[in-house]
């Protein structure tokens, strides 16, 4: 069987199943190692043709992690042919060992947030009329820090999402399958006013491109490497802003009427574990509470 009739089967299965947006990077991603490999078939898929996928991916600036998740979709692909008896053989990616993936996260400093916002609005003004996403820099940078949302919902929102004075994510547009409203504070307003002044079509960001690329990580690649030569900030992605938020959230709003319930369905978390994790321990503030018992105990 072809590479290509594979495919075709493969993503229109996983189209029925899977929401939009993820059945789109599957056959982004599908057509990127298309043409890598050709039409080949899949009994010709073995250890040379994987290094060669990997040595073209590197060469196109793919990160080791999105590595990973190109082998993970072949993966997918080959158990999903041996499924439906359409490929008889073994599957050639489980002899793949995936790259080792750092995944702590971390939030950026007041500091490195200051860099990141000059570096974002220098991309835009430096932007030409075909540069995408770096147009939108400072906007994108901000509706993430400012909201804790995803790029994903982000790059999909809709105008038909922004309802009065809060965002409504439908089940469907969110990854834990939940409702989700995010409250428009007063900084996000005057993003969405500019952007308003700025509609093309539906969406809230006026992006010529549109589709499973973006998502991918292919649209917003060299906008991550500009903010990190512009702002020193070695590490950056767009996922750290989110997780800088939800300190902030976590770390500062608890304890001002604001309860943990709350920062839950702002982030859209259905377990509470998953946003205790935001709370990083400041060590002044461990200090200044060891010196508050230091005080009691003296009296």
């Amino acid at each position: 069987m072809s590479l290509v009739d594979a495919s075709r089967e493969f993503v229109t299965h996983r189209r029925e199943i899977k929401r939009i947006k993820e059945w789109r990077v599957l056959r982004f991603r599908l057509n990127i190692v298309l043409d890598i490999w050709g039409n080949i078939n899949l009994a010709d898929i073995g250890q040379e043709r994987l290094s060669l996928l990997d040595a073209r991916l590197r060469e196109m600036g793919r990160s080791e992690n999105t590595i990973n998740l190109y082998f993970d979709v072949l993966k997918a692909l080959f158990n999903f042919a041996i499924e439906k008896k359409l490929w008889s053989g073994e599957n050639p990616i489980r002899e793949v060992t995936p790259y080792v993936i750092d995944q702590k996260r971390r939030a950026f400093s007041p500091d490195e947030i200051s860099r990141i916002v000059k570096a974002a609005g220098r991309i835009e003004r430096e932007a030409g009329a075909q540069a995408g996403m770096q147009q939108l820099a400072k906007s994108i940078v901000l509706l993430l820090l400012y909201t804790g949302m995803r790029m994903g919902e982000v790059v999909s929102l809709k105008w038909t999402n922004v309802r009065g004075d809060k965002i409504v994510l439908r089940r469907s547009e969110t990854k834990q399958r939940k409702e989700k409203i995010v409250p428009i504070a007063a900084p996000v307003a005057r993003i969405l006013a500019g952007l308003e002044k700025k509609r093309r079509d539906l969406y809230v960001l006026p992006l010529r491109r549109r589709g499973g690329e973006m998502r991918a990580g292919w649209a917003d690649s060299l906008l991550i490497r500009k903010i990190r030569k512009y702002s020193g900030v070695d590490d950056f992605i767009f996922h750290g802003l989110r997780h800088t938020a939800s300190t902030i959230m976590v770390s500062e709003a608890l304890g001002r009427g604001v309860g943990l319930a709350d920062v839950m369905k702002v982030l859209g978390h259905s377990q509470v574990e998953t946003t205790l994790k935001y709370i990083h321990p400041d060590f002044e503030r461990m200090k200044k509470a060891v010196e508050v018992l230091a005080e009691r105990a003296k009296k």
